[in-house]
């Protein structure tokens, strides 16, 4: 199963992370994707490069900003990660969560492959 999880910290960084706490996370992140855990992994950028683009009856509109409503965007970053179980992958979330500190990680299962035609 995969599973795309959402990292926001409880609160906004004041800069970068220092390079003991980014060494540390670097190899966890080798950890994961060497023992097939951690698929991808990047950050998410502000709320404010964010856009909507919406088909209805045809027309296409594309709006710039924010999206209401969202609770993604606040996200800082994110991960596709593979798991053989939920309880396995809340365990791995736990390894990330005591390195990255507070915040909150929202899972979302990932569909791995289309479904299988009508019969």
């Amino acid at each position: 199963m995969q599973f795309l999880s959402l990292y926001t910290p409880a609160a906004a960084p004041s800069g970068p992370p220092d390079t003991e706490h980014m060494a540390k996370m670097g190899k966890l992140m080798e950890e994961m994707s060497r023992a097939g855990v951690l698929v991808a992994t990047g950050g998410i950028m502000s709320r404010t490069t964010a856009m909507t683009i919406t088909r209805r009856q045809g027309a296409i509109t594309v709006q710039d900003g924010p999206v209401p409503g969202s609770s993604l965007m606040p996200a800082a970053g994110y991960a596709l990660m593979r798991a053989n179980s939920r309880e396995e992958l809340v365990e791995n979330v736990k390894k990330f969560l005591q390195l990255a500190g507070d915040g909150t990680t929202e899972i979302i299962q990932v569909l791995e492959a289309p479904p299988p035609p009508p019969r």
